[in-house]
């Protein structure tokens, strides 16, 4: 029996389905459906998506030997404001996958996080933005305006809660497919 996966990777548009048969797995977006052969596949990379109105979002992409991709979220976006953690759909499906895979084509890749250019200039990016708010808050202090300090400070703080996890979680790495990082899978 196949194993099913719907999401809807944007606020507007329809949703995208994914149907995994044995080393085939089917991907209907609605005005195309596709067949996927396991064993053309190169890598698999899964990361940490924070979006726009969720704070925990992951994703999946699945690269072709012909350069070919698709992927999938965690999200089921159902309008522009609203949208769905799918985390124990997304969680068993990605496993089934990962196993499929494996079972088809035994030399794919499997990494997780972004690649290491994406993950350094985001990472420096970050501590440049946080070093700045730093100095901010730091000149503020000494000119008197504590008003300007206390709000620098909100905004290092919001900094640090939505840049922390997008370092962390992405730090490139290969993982087992059998065991792929928890971190990177939503709790079911």
């Amino acid at each position: 029996m196949p194993i099913t996966y719907e999401h809807s990777p944007r606020p507007v548009g329809g949703p995208i389905s994914f149907s995994l048969d044995g080393d085939r797995l089917t991907v209907d977006s609605g005005r195309r459906v596709s067949e996927v052969r396991l064993g053309a596949v190169e890598q698999v990379r899964m990361t940490f998506e924070p979006g726009r109105f969720a704070q925990k979002a992951y994703r999946t992409r699945v690269t072709m030997k012909d350069g070919k991709a698709f992927a999938f979220s965690s999200l089921n976006w159902r309008s522009l404001v609203e949208a769905r953690e799918q985390g124990p759909e997304y969680r068993a499906f990605t496993q089934s996958l990962f196993e499929a895979i494996l079972r088809a084509n035994p030399d794919a890749r499997f990494a997780a996080g972004k690649s290491w250019p994406v993950w350094l200039i985001t990472s420096a990016l970050g501590i440049a933005s946080l070093i700045a708010m730093a100095i901010l808050i730091w000149r503020a202090f000494q000119t008197g305006a504590t008003n300007i300090a206390v709000l620098g400070t909100l905004f290092a703080l919001v900094g640090i809660w939505q840049i922390e996890p997008m370092v962390r979680l992405n730090k490139p790495r290969p993982f087992d497919p059998r065991s792929p990082p928890k971190e990177l899978l939503p709790r079911s």
